[in-house]
């Protein structure tokens, strides 16, 4: 914690109210870590219309210290605590300033008062909005006013009145709410302890609180509310959902099935009757409903009943409609596999450089395996008796076709195929081909010289990318060579290290290329490398 102060000079207030005898800005770091900021106010008494004693914009508290007990009720603004002493302090302004201004670094626990004036204030009482757990005693000791303590304390108090008041009215309603003291997480805990051994169903809502209500302390629990529940109105749904449990676990089982469905039927934007009457239906039928509404229950589930009739109906159109799509866009995709292929066997050439395109290449083949199709193409209304979407295939509503995605996802293949082309078209690899006088080496350069990718996929085969592996490793090991061979023509002996390098970088390419072969190529069929072994399982 952290407390810095300021004196600031007050002129004289207008009407009744009286004028600040001193004020003090105090800083600090609050139960969550935020910096925070307010002022302390010292009055000579509390005024009758208090409307100015709150906290200014920019303050997240103020604490007002009295000089004279108040003469009628105290109601403090909310974010203010006023401290009232038992008695009339000792007319010693002077002194009380003088201790303020004479305030060090080696007493930033508190703020030094005149030794008769502590007493008296902790003799006195602290008011607030919210109920405080510290009392003037606990602020007011060794004639100091712990005022950081006291802000800190004020700022807990606000935060957990703001949990504690919503949690009174779930557990009670719909009769009136209880005080939203401490008292209703006793209340709490102990429908978190009667729920427990009942409600597999309510397993979410019951592992939520039961983190929140057996906090350790105070900061402990907001630290959780704030995490958890951020919105209140989900820390009400969760304590009716338990309250429905310990009533009537049957009725509550029913409503979890419901709300289940509701939360997968998705209703898209474009659907706007539709997705009105989903609103409407879940807003009718909660667990607040269930537990404090139970008449409102046979009129909701009317509505659920028809808005569920017409989901079904819609969905089981918006399923059939979908999937005849994937089935064209399955074909489509199938109908550039040669392409694909090609272009897998041109990245196992790492001699032209790195693969491309394989990122496109792995969402090809899921988006092939996405499109599918589902077993339940039709018949699909006939599964949705619990669930809102199809049991085979998950489809949601909204869902669309990824038309656009396989178009993206083609392009770049066909990019990666172009690239790899270009590679091939250098004068460095056509020289090197050139070299094979194979025919099929031949046609497949004529190919590539007139950027036929529509014949790539034809002519692309295991065997046709072997060869071609096998001309540009030759060449690459030939480079690494050609040194040492020099050498050798001229009658002079290489350098040892010299030599051990060529031979290293010789077996670098072999293994490069063995295990770009591996990577990406099918297994070899084990038969074809071993003929006898079919004859032999044809004699078993």
């Amino acid at each position: 914690m952290r407390q810095g102060h300021m004196l600031d000079s007050q002129g004289a207030a207008g009407g009744d109210d009286p004028a600040p005898i001193l004020t003090l800005s105090l800083n600090l770091t609050d139960y969550s870590g935020r910096k925070r900021q307010g002022r302390a106010v010292l009055l000579p008494r509390w005024p009758a219309e208090p409307n100015g004693e709150r906290p200014a914009d920019g303050e997240d508290f103020r604490i007002v210290v009295l000089s004279e007990p108040p003469e009628g009720p105290v109601s403090p603004a909310e974010g203010v605590v006023v401290s009232a002493p038992a008695r009339r302090l000792p007319s010693q302004a002077t002194g009380v300033r003088e201790a303020v201004a004479t305030y060090s670094a080696a007493k930033r626990s508190g703020l030094a008062l005149p030794p008769e004036a502590a007493e008296l204030l902790r003799q006195g009482r602290l008011f607030a909005a919210a109920p405080l757990l510290l009392s003037a005693e606990d602020v007011f000791t060794e004639g100091k006013a712990r005022l950081t303590l006291l802000a800190r304390d004020l700022l807990s108090s606000i935060a957990i009145a703001e949990y504690l008041s919503p949690i009174a009215i779930a557990l009670n309603a719909p009769d009136a709410a209880k005080a939203a003291s401490q008292e209703r997480l006793v209340d709490l805990k102990d429908l978190v302890s009667a729920v427990g051994d009942v409600a597999s169903e309510a397993n979410g809502a019951l592992a939520r609180l039961s983190e929140l209500v057996f906090a350790a302390d105070r900061e402990q629990f907001l630290a959780c509310a704030e995490r958890v529940y951020p919105n209140k109105q989900a820390l009400m749904e969760d304590i009716y959902t338990l309250r429905a449990f310990r009533q009537s676990p049957e009725d509550a089982g029913e409503m979890v099935a419901i709300r289940r469905f509701l939360e997968q039927a998705i209703v898209p934007t474009e659907e706007a009757d539709l997705a009105l009457d989903r609103s409407l239906v879940v807003e009718q039928l909660t667990f607040a409903t269930l537990c404090a509404e139970p008449q409102r229950l046979p009129p909701a589930k009317a509505m659920l009943e028809t808005f569920r009739k017409k989901y079904i109906s819609a969905y089981r159109d918006h399923h059939t409609r979908y999937w005849v799509q994937m089935a064209r866009l399955h074909a489509r995709l199938r109908e550039e596999q040669a392409q694909v292929e090609a272009l897998q066997r041109l990245n196992t050439l790492t001699e032209l450089g790195p693969p491309m395109g394989a990122g496109a290449l792995i969402a090809y083949e899921q988006l092939v395996a996405d499109t599918a199709g589902c077993p339940l193409i039709t018949g699909v209304e006939e599964m949705l008796e619990s669930d809102a979407t199809c049991p085979a295939c998950r489809l949601a509503m909204e869902t669309t076709a990824p038309v656009q995605r396989a178009d993206e996802i083609l392009q770049r293949i066909e990019r990666g195929c172009q690239r790899q082309m270009a590679r091939l078209s250098s004068n460095a690899v056509q020289q090197v081909l050139h070299r094979s006088n194979d025919a099929r080496v031949e046609q497949f350069l004529k190919m590539v010289q007139a950027s036929q990718l529509s014949s790539l996929g034809v002519i692309m085969n295991d065997e046709l990318v072997g060869y071609i592996r096998r001309f540009l490793v030759e060449s690459r090991i030939h480079e690494a060579l050609r040194p040492i061979l020099d050498q050798l023509e001229k009658g002079a002996s290489p350098k040892v290290d010299e030599a051990r390098g060529t031979m290293r970088e010789v077996s670098h390419v072999l293994q490069r290329a063995f295990q770009a072969t591996h990577r990406a190529l099918p297994p070899a069929d084990t038969a074809a490398l071993h003929p006898g072994s079919r004859s032999r399982k044809r004699r078993r």
